[in-house]
């Protein structure tokens, strides 16, 4: 077996340790940047609207210790980043670093991520000592008579930024939970400390947060208020926000958004998703807190939920998981069910026994107590998809049963690997059934008549693939929004979109669907006979074949679609070109070429966006009565597979691009091993394999480049990360068979191990060489880098055969 890293998990025992710490740890650095995530529009918004779009939801991750990441184990993932907006990672170790994997899977989501300092109980009191004094105060820990407490060591803080920069995260998170030896004066020092680590994070990260735990208090006392109070009001006010202890009662939230005033937003009011002592009993009434928590105007922190995977196990844990995150939002009525695999009565031992009983007792609790299919995704408005200025996505959850490049399976086994994990469908996005349609106007209802689900069964890129299915008449005439965007693009530019799919049904056909609008967060006070407005420059495609599609819809203020409703959209149809077929997927893509749209303003402020993209589905022929309404099913027996997709992306392109390649792949010497089973006739070999990047000297231009302009080039081709094969052949042959290639796996960064890649010595020959291959992968569009640009290094076995004989 090998695996992408292996590594000492970033994270510290103890502050003695902190202080030796140097940015020497490369395996451990996260390499995927923050996205920009859109902002939501918030002028002309129903109130409600805006306390769902307002209140924000950090999710702290706290699940057996941390650091259990397995690449051939499925674990617990966020599958539902639309609804968070900072995730931290949390162990009981002094300092924690988020693993690189979570650190890339948040930021390509735009979600912000945190790293931990914890004390605990009265056994790291010195901890706390050490931590504002400095490693070379020279006066004992225990001692705290003759401490100046009228200055703060800025030491530790300075390492902390430090380590938020070197591994490429945003923040941390402050859990104080260990009394202060000197009461007031060494609380006051914690306070000055907090306030310098505030101001130096982002100073040197702007964007980036440090939010305090609510646990001791003003006086150094360790005594959790549950509220924002005058105890640890001081705490709040020199950082980002407060976590508030989830003990609360009813009216403690409207208290704490009193006392915070205009920052009541920066209050995140606990919610234990395990229920212990928390308001509402969490698990999958967690709804009631987040009531109260909106009633209040404050923001949520949701503790632990991976309770979903932990208290259920993995054989339901998307099941339960959906129903903690979205509920009956998408307007389904599913009751939740156990589909775990139950065990004969008569079979197994006693304890599984009493753990397969409990398990389904507690689904039964939760069922008796999920009234009215409530869940986050009723109190708390999905996020826009991270991506200002394109978007991709190949629907990986980051897991999978199979792993697969282009369609090809190259691993049959679970893996689990949160750095492939890709950006995931708008959960509660209608179908939008066409009724009626001329030159171009479209009618429509939503519905839910054709939907969608992530499946594991085949998949494009990695382990997920998108299903969609529909009854006969979803076939009709559909489009399925599957992302909520916000990605702005350039009139005068091209701009164009690409699915990835494989068939399932021959009598349809596959377009794509793209909505277009005004930039969301735009600030829209003109009167309503003044408002402005898009329009298409040119006419439609009369080509009966075409069917991807460009909206221009009329949005209301709150962006939002109500199931059953009628509504209508100008449109135009556009020209669908196949680019290649591999494995059975075809990708199709569409290019909406420069001054398309025209605005009735010529304010050069005001942007025009692409709003949702997805797919679209027309029968062949082409439906002569459309304007049947569409049953929808109470089941899935009457739903049939349409289409899978497996990857969509939408840019308008940037002033340069330029192309970085992989080069100079070697072993490192220092630690490559290679063994002679002799009993089993083998060769294994193990090692770290590294490599360098490059930029090619040429620039790659793209249409719709603007001569003229000077702008700083944008190196937006860097890789999100690469694919590692290895190889058996001859030293003469110098490009791989790609049959003959054995998937060893996924590197984050510039360097993978290899931990025992074996060899039968029966297949070394004279010139026998075990190449490793390593294929990038690019961050902007998953497009995998072609035979011509893999880069190898190799060792010759038979000179190893050789020497090991002897």
């Amino acid at each position: 077996q090998s695996v992408p890293t292996k590594s000492k998990p970033p994270y510290w025992t103890n502050l003695s340790d902190v202080a030796k710490w140097k940015p020497e740890d490369e395996f451990n650095v996260a390499k995927v940047n923050l996205k920009e995530r859109p902002v939501f529009r918030t002028e002309g918004v129903s109130q409600d609207k805006v306390d769902k779009r307002e209140c924000k939801v950090v999710v702290c991750h706290d699940m057996a210790g941390g650091y259990i990441e397995n690449f051939f184990n499925i674990g617990y993932s966020i599958q539902y980043w639309q609804y968070v907006d900072v995730f931290i990672y949390f162990s009981h170790h002094r300092i924690t670093v988020p693993p690189p994997q979570w650190t890339n899977a948040a930021h390509r989501n735009g979600v912000k991520i945190l790293g931990t300092f914890i004390t605990e109980w009265e056994r790291d009191m010195l901890e706390n000592e050490l931590w504002v004094r400095g490693p070379h105060s020279g006066v004992p820990l225990y001692e705290n008579t003759n401490v100046n407490r009228e200055v703060v060591s800025v030491f530790f803080a300075d390492k902390m930024v430090q380590m938020a920069l070197y591994y490429n995260f945003d923040g941390w998170f402050i859990n104080v939970e260990s009394p202060l030896i000197g009461g007031t004066p060494h609380a006051r020092q914690v306070i000055k400390f907090m306030e310098y680590l505030t101001q130096q994070m982002h100073k040197h990260k702007p964007g980036s947060v440090v939010l305090w735990y609510d646990s001791i208090t003003k006086e150094g006392a360790l005594s959790w208020q549950d509220q924002l109070n005058d105890m640890n009001y001081p705490f709040f006010e020199v950082t980002d926000g407060i976590f508030i202890n989830y003990t609360w009662k009813e009216h403690y939230p409207s208290s704490s958004s009193k006392k915070a005033g205009p920052r009541k937003r920066s209050v995140f009011t606990g919610i234990d998703v395990w229920g212990r002592n928390t308001y509402g009993g969490g698990g999958l009434t967690t709804y009631k807190a987040l009531q109260v928590i909106q009633k209040a105007k404050t923001s949520c922190a949701l503790f632990a939920p991976a309770w979903t995977y932990e208290h259920f196990g993995k054989e339901t844990f998307w099941e339960i998981d959906r129903k903690f995150w979205i509920g009956n939002a998408d307007q389904k009525k599913e009751p939740i069910e156990n589909n775990a695999k139950r065990e004969d009565p008569s079979e197994g031992s006693i304890i599984s026994r009493i753990s397969e009983f409990r398990k389904n007792i507690a689904v039964l609790m939760n069922n008796l107590f999920a009234d009215k299919g409530l869940a986050v995704a009723h109190y708390i408005t999905p996020r826009y998809s991270a991506g200002i200025k394109n978007f991709y996505s190949n629907f990986d959850r980051g897991c999978g049963h199979n792993f697969f490049i282009k369609g090809k399976k190259v691993l049959e086994q679970e893996w689990y690997h949160l750095s492939h994990q890709s950006i995931q469908p708008y959960p509660t996005n209608p179908t939008l059934h066409i009724l009626s349609s001329d030159d171009s106007l479209l009618s429509y209802r939503t519905s839910y008549g054709t939907t969608w689900e992530p499946t594991f069964d085949q998949a494009y890129t990695g382990g997920t693939s998108i299903l969609i299915k529909g009854t006969d008449k979803g076939k009709d005439f559909s489009m399925i929004p599957l992302f909520d965007l916000n990605v702005v693009i350039s009139p005068q530019k091209y701009t164009r979109a690409s699915i990835t799919y494989m068939p399932k049904d021959q009598d349809v056909m596959i377009g794509l669907y793209v909505k277009v609008g005004l930039d969301r967060k735009r600030k829209d006070s003109t009167p309503d006979d003044e408002k402005i407005k898009i329009n298409f420059s040119g006419t439609t495609s009369q080509n009966q074949q075409d069917f991807s599609i460009v909206t221009l819809e009329e949005e209301d203020e709150e962006g939002v679609r109500t199931t059953g409703d009628e509504a209508s959209a100008r449109y135009q149809k556009f020209e669908t070109t196949f680019v290649s077929v591999e494995n059975d997927w075809i990708t199709a893509e569409v290019q909406i070429p420069p001054n398309t749209f025209s605005l009735s303003t010529a304010d050069p402020s005001i942007e025009i966006s692409i709003q949702e993209l997805g797919v679209v589905i027309v029968r062949q022929p082409f439906p002569e009565n459309i304007k049947e309404e569409l049953p929808i099913p109470e089941t899935e027996a009457g739903l049939s597979s349409i289409l899978l997709v497996g990857e969509l992306s939408i840019s308008s392109p940037p002033q340069y691009l330029f192309d970085q390649e992989i080069q100079n792949v070697f072993w490192n010497e220092h630690n490559l091993r290679i063994e002679n089973l002799e009993i089993k006739g083998l060769l294994r070999v193990s090692g770290t394999v590294e490599w360098e990047l490059g930029v090619q000297i040429t620039n790659n231009r793209h249409e719709g480049l603007d001569e003229n302009s000077s702008s700083d080039v944008d190196i937006v081709n860097s890789f999100g990360y690469y694919y590692v094969y290895a190889a058996i052949h001859s030293s003469q042959k110098k490009e791989p068979n790609t049959e003959e290639l054995t998937f060893l796996g996924v590197a984050d960064v510039n360097m993978f191990v290899v931990a025992g890649y074996d060899v039968p010595v029966s297949q070394v020959e004279k010139d026998t060489v075990l190449s490793i291959w390593i294929q990038g992968v690019k961050e902007i569009d998953g497009k995998c880098e072609e035979l011509e640009k893999w880069k190898r290094c190799e060792i010759s076995l038979a000179s190893v055969v050789e020497i090991l004989a002897h």
